[in-house]
């Protein structure tokens, strides 16, 4: 009731705005619809004005009233079942009526809108000899007008959606993604191999280095400006190239909108909400010229992990992949050398903190400081022209712009020490005064627990991070943009022998901007605050000293004290902190007793040294040209054919650009500056944070493509497709035959199958071939926390090489009645991937020596590179090679019914869709030439795929139902989204008993949606969605945000009120 009372105001001026348009200048239009060939009066005709969406249904005599028309020249449309759609052209005058008489022709079937992906030519989706799924602007608002990311996790068939978790976890790789972006990922089988189009016209791809290739960011389209969108189920390398491989997402707009539409719309949910504002503009400037211009604001609120409480699991012991780390603060404290992994001291209350003690540490939960949605904006801006020259030529040209902020990207307090740990780095000499005080209270007189420890004079050193269950969580912003112009041409001429000919140029170039941050703790400044020379005032340095174990030590001091004036102490000891931060902990609310507030780290000091800033620019450009020629060879009963033969330039690049303090080239080593430290010492200047390596990469691509359309007879469409591409490192001939079956004809059903098959091909990506190292942190399970993980690019990579194969029926009838079956199969050779660290660091772990030496070259131990002389729990950094996986082969089934149909004073409307993944084999992945399995083969399809870097997460069947009634000038549709339960392999082999009972086994996903469509009146639409109304929540996952964010929402239910209002034309 709170949500809907903020809407009460808004509808009372809808329904004064409804008045007093209606007793402004309009006028009536009314009429009848008959058959044209019998002359029989029309019953349930949807009669309506499509540019104002107002309509009526015909009555048992065929006759309609449309009140409160503006006056100006319309379009009137009549639709029917079975009908060919009729149209006129009518003109308003105020106050007056206009009668129509309309007449229909039968059509022995309905068919879908012409569409025009996956092939040269314009055909009904349901005639062609592939599968496409055509998704128009009314469907869209049918389904509460979603966010691109919530669109595509309902698509049965996309797996692996990207976008709105936090970046940590926002791909199955190297984590180098913004929250903002969103991706088209279809059958799982990477976004990079999904081709996603624009207007029919490549986009570039994210600035972001992804391993096995980028992928194009669909949140850059304003959804004002999108008319529809087109999505081919299967590859089509020979008719748009190698990026084509699992499918393509044609995004279409709205090129002959005409008049003025506003339209805003709220989303509420449960902590957050979502809010849009958009406007276009569409009108012809002259008789052969049309303009449209669209602008967009979509702005989110953040959802913490906070307001989805049951997603912050506690510490379920080993086996557990939540976000939970081993090393926290409070910490705990070596003796007299640095000790890893061991507690000679621990810091009191550890679990009053949020903590979870243990005999070695303290773990810290970390997962609350990743939001479950990040607050941002986007802006978009989209127009485009269209018209015809005086010789016939149609021109179009484009423009797009895009930005997208995350002004308060949220992380945790700090993050884990490492390489450090081993250092003297962070040392606690006996008159540091944060152990002082620690001592006067745990080691003062003989029998106290830390009496000894107290009392022996050896320096401490401290296992744990600088800032943890004290909070507060760090913030960053984040920007992108992106910039597309395109331009094309098309027309006809004579050739061949007179005979018509039509040609196709384009010209497009897009770039996209953007950066990728993460906070940073130098590692001269903890040696400094734990040295009492810390704050951003103090004026000591440090010099670089390579005898010493830290690898530093103190610069000149001149008048300087310790811990004196602008001089101060980082303090590592719980009695610095007064609160925890930890949602749910004791001392969340309730003072730490042991609390010394001259002992507490100040703002400035926190400032200083936890708040510094690892930047990546990076950019990503795309320059195409192509041309395609189409035309007829021959016309008779038993043959007609088709061609189209065509040229495609592509000119790819991408840049990155660290700034100076996260530049490696710039500072590789612990000092700033200093770039004389051995080499397994240059991981740079922060604990934790890696730093970034410049590249500036370029390929170019030339194609020549054709396509023969055949029809033989009146029952059979034979499709013939082929491709030859080359670019810089590799090249491939790749065919494609698909063929349409006519099985059975009627004046009331037919029934056909449909088919094809082809060869695919894709080259190795520019991040592939780029041979300097790609750095993340990545989860280490052998020493509980995330370290530094290189992927190595290697330019002898092969291109993946697919055959894929599918064949249908679609029956479609005169009742409104259409059915599809389709099964696909795919089968992939030499596929890009990385190595599976996971697996290097779990040989590694081997108690066999022989297993052990046969990694050891990928392990970085505190003494170097391969030198294997760490245990597991020790390793520093990991390297792992880009390599060609041996293979995956992956098939299912697609499935559609629908049904359309008139009820009463309306239509009734259903369908079902879904997708069964039947099987996705990964080959087993072996070490090299050795006997050792680095990857077992499998099916993934069915499976949560932890950690295998050429799978997602694949529920085997993800399906909608919807039905919905139209009647008048309203709309009400339902839709019950399923996607099927699924199991996590790791979890169902734990030896811990709760984590198997607790996530072996993945829930179903139940979502129920219901929208209400209203057009109040003259243009005035208001639409209300519920989504989620059953308010499910997202199963719980063995992950560290403790849900799968490719597959489920953590949303919950959403509430949703839309207004739009639209002028006729202007």
């Amino acid at each position: 009731m709170a949500f809907l009372s903020r809407y009460i105001p808004i509808l009372v001026c809808v329904g004064l705005l409804s008045g007093v348009v209606q007793a402004q200048s309009v006028g009536t239009v009314t009429g009848t619809v008959v058959d044209a060939a019998s002359g029989d009066k029309l019953e349930a005709v949807q009669v309506h004005i499509p540019i104002l969406k107002l309509g009526v249904v015909s009555d048992e005599q065929g006759r309609f009233t449309i009140p409160n028309v503006p006056f100006g020249a319309h379009e009137l449309r009549a639709d029917l079942i079975g009908y060919a759609t009729a149209t006129a052209v009518i003109t308003v005058t105020a106050g007056e009526t206009v009668t129509v008489a309309l007449q229909m022709n039968s059509s022995a079937l309905y068919l879908d809108e012409v569409v025009v992906t996956g092939t040269a030519f314009k055909e009904a989706p349901i005639s062609m000899t592939y599968a496409v799924a055509v998704v128009g602007r009314e469907k869209m608002a049918e389904q509460g007008s979603p966010q691109a990311v919530d669109f595509f996790k309902n698509l049965g068939a996309s797996h692996g959606v990207i976008g709105e978790r936090s970046s940590w976890y926002n791909a199955g790789q190297a984590a180098t993604l913004t929250e903002s972006i969103a991706n088209v990922n279809l059958r799982g089988l990477g976004a990079s191999r999904t081709l996603v189009l624009i207007n029919s016209r490549r986009q570039t791809y994210v600035p972001a280095r992804l391993i096995g290739g980028r992928f194009v960011d669909v949140n850059v389209i304003p959804s004002i400006a999108l008319d529809r969108i087109e999505v081919l189920k299967e590859g089509a390398s020979a008719i748009y190239g190698s990026d084509a491989v699992a499918g393509v997402a044609n995004f279409l707009t709205r090129s002959d909108f005409e008049g003025f539409e506003v339209s805003g719309a709220h989303e509420y949910f449960e902590g957050a909400g979502d809010t849009n504002i958009g406007a276009i503009w569409g009108k012809k400037l002259a008789d052969e010229t049309h303009a449209v211009i669209s602008a967009e604001w979509m702005g989110r609120q953040a959802l913490p992990s906070t307001e989805r409480d049951y997603l912050l699991q506690p510490w379920h012991g080993g086996g557990q992949r939540l976000g939970w780390s081993s090393l926290g603060n409070p910490g705990t404290f070596a003796i007299g050398a640095p000790a890893p992994w061991t507690a000679a001291i621990h810091a009191p209350r550890c679990e009053e903190f949020g903590g979870f003690r243990e005999s070695w540490t303290c773990r810290f939960r970390y997962q609350q400081y990743e939001n479950l949605v990040e607050k941002m904006s986007h802006i978009r801006v989209f127009s485009e022209l269209n018209g015809t020259l005086d010789n016939g030529t149609n021109y179009h040209v484009e423009y797009l712009w895009a930005e997208a902020e995350i002004p308060d990207w949220y992380t945790t307090p700090s993050y884990p020490p490492f390489p450090l740990t081993d250092t003297s780095i962070m040392e606690v000499a006996p008159d540091h005064p944060g152990r002082q005080a620690f001592c006067q209270n745990y080691g003062a007189n003989p029998g106290d627990l830390y009496y000894d420890a107290c009392h022996g004079g050896e320096n401490w050193y401290f296992n744990g991070r600088p800032f943890g269950n004290s909070g507060p969580g760090r913030r960053l912003g984040r920007e992108s943009s992106t910039l597309r112009m395109a331009a094309s041409a098309n027309g006809d001429f004579k050739a061949f022998g007179g005979r018509d000919t039509h040609f196709d140029v384009g010209l497009s170039y897009s770039r996209t901007s953007g950066n990728y941050n993460l906070p940073g703790v130098y590692i001269e400044r903890l040696f400094l605050g734990f040295r009492g020379f810390g704050g951003p005032n103090c004026g000591v340095d440090v010099v670089a000293d390579p005898t010493s174990l830290a690898g530093m030590r103190l610069g000149r001091i001149y008048d300087q004290v310790a811990g004196q004036g602008n001089c101060e102490y980082y303090n590592p000891f719980s009695n610095a902190i007064e609160f925890t931060d930890q949602h749910g902990s004791n001392f969340e609310n309730s003072p730490n007793p042991g609390y010394r507030p001259d002992l507490a780290n100040s703002p400035e000091l926190r400032e200083w040294l936890a708040n510094q800033e690892v930047d990546l620019q990076s950019t990503a450009d795309i320059l195409v040209a192509d041309a395609t020629l189409t035309g007829t060879w021959t016309e008779n009963v038993w043959l007609n054919a088709s061609y189209a033969a065509g040229y495609q330039f592509r000119k790819l690049s991408a840049t990155g650009d660290p700034n100076d303090p996260g530049d490696v080239t710039i500072n590789p080593c612990p000092v700033p500056g200093d770039k004389g430290c051995s080499e397994e010492d240059k991981f740079g200047p922060y604990a934790f944070t890696n730093v970034n390596r410049p590249y500036s990469e370029d390929q170019t691509v030339h194609r020549f493509f054709g396509e023969i359309p055949l029809s033989l007879g009146e029952r059979v469409d034979v499709q013939l497709a082929a491709n030859y591409e080359f670019h810089d490192v590799a090249s491939s001939f790749d065919p494609k035959v698909g063929w349409r079956m006519q099985l059975l004809e009627s004046p009331t059903h037919s029934l056909f199958m449909r088919g094809s098959v082809q060869t695919t091909f894709r080259t190795p990506s520019l991040d592939d071939v780029n041979e300097s190292p790609l750095s993340t942190l990545e989860w280490i399970n052998q020493t509980g926390a995330y370290q530094t993980v290189d992927r190595i690019g290697s330019k002898d990579l092969k291109p993946e090489q697919a055959f894929t194969y599918n064949a249908g029926l679609a029956l479609v009838t005169e009742a409104g009645f259409e059915a599809t079956f389709d099964y696909w199969s795919y089968d992939f050779k030499d596929v890009i991937g990385a190595m599976p660290y996971g697996a290097i660091t779990g040989l590694y772990d081997s108690e066999d020596q022989r297993v052990r030496d046969a990694v050891k070259q990928f392990i970085v131990c505190p003494d170097g590179v391969g030198t294997g002389t760490c245990a597991a729990s020790e390793l520093e950094r990991v390297r792992v090679d880009i390599v060609n996986w041996p293979g995956v082969k992956t098939s299912g089934v697609d499935v559609h019914l629908g049904t359309r149909m008139p009820a009463g004073p309306g239509q009734f409307a259903a369908s079902l869709d879904g997708t069964y993944t039947l099987a996705y084999e990964t080959k087993a992945l072996m070490l090299g030439n050795s006997d050792l399995v680095l990857l077992e083969a499998a099916d993934a399809a069915g499976y949560l795929n932890f950690g295998n870097p050429i799978a997602t997460s694949l529920p085997k069947l993800k399906g909608r139902v919807s039905a919905g009634y139209h009647w008048k000038t309203y709309s009400l549709v339902s839709y019950l989204n399923y996607i099927s339960s699924y199991e996590d392999r790791g979890s169902m082999g734990s030896d811990n008993d709760t984590i198997r009972n607790l996530f072996g086994t993945i829930d179903s996903f139940v979502t129920w949606d219901v929208s209400f469509l209203w057009n109040v009146s003259r243009g005035v639409n208001i639409a209300f969605s519920g989504m989620n109304l059953l308010g499910t929540r997202p199963p719980l996952v063995n992950i560290e945000q403790a849900y799968d964010g490719f597959t489920h929402d953590p949303k919950e239910r959403r509430l949703k009120l839309g207004l739009t209002y639209q002028f006729g034309s202007l």
